[in-house]
């Protein structure tokens, strides 16, 4: 009996020790969402680039975004900045945090472009 209560014990702590084991952490460190548009120039497409932690990219062009005129360039704008709410809020959904938006127009075509950097706890 003495042998069977000391087997118990043993294999009631092994079992409370494996489930308090931590199971799969989520990947912790930073994600960028890049919202980028040319306003005025019918060619250029928007599009939202989302960079992961571990560097894979995922580009999302955004086609329904009417551009080339400057009538359609404050309602471009606008649309894209829509969209890049909705994904900082997709991934809000997910754990991820803003920390840093930093917002840029670069270049002679006047690309402009929206970083979210992104951080999961």
């Amino acid at each position: 009996m003495k042998k069977h209560l000391t087997f118990a014990a043993i294999g009631l702590a092994a079992a409370a020790s494996w489930a308090s084991y931590p199971g799969s952490v989520a990947p912790t460190g930073y994600l960028m969402v890049i919202g980028s548009g040319r306003p005025g120039t019918e060619s250029y497409v928007p599009e939202i680039t989302t960079i992961q932690p571990d560097g894979q990219e995922q580009v999302q062009r955004l086609t329904s975004i009417k551009v080339g005129t400057e009538r359609n360039s404050t309602a471009a704008g606008v649309a894209l900045h829509r969209a890049e709410l909705l994904k900082v809020n997709e991934l809000a959904t997910h754990g991820w945090r803003v920390v840093s938006v930093a917002q840029s127009t670069v270049g002679v075509g006047a690309t402009t472009e929206t970083v979210y950097l992104l951080e999961r706890r």
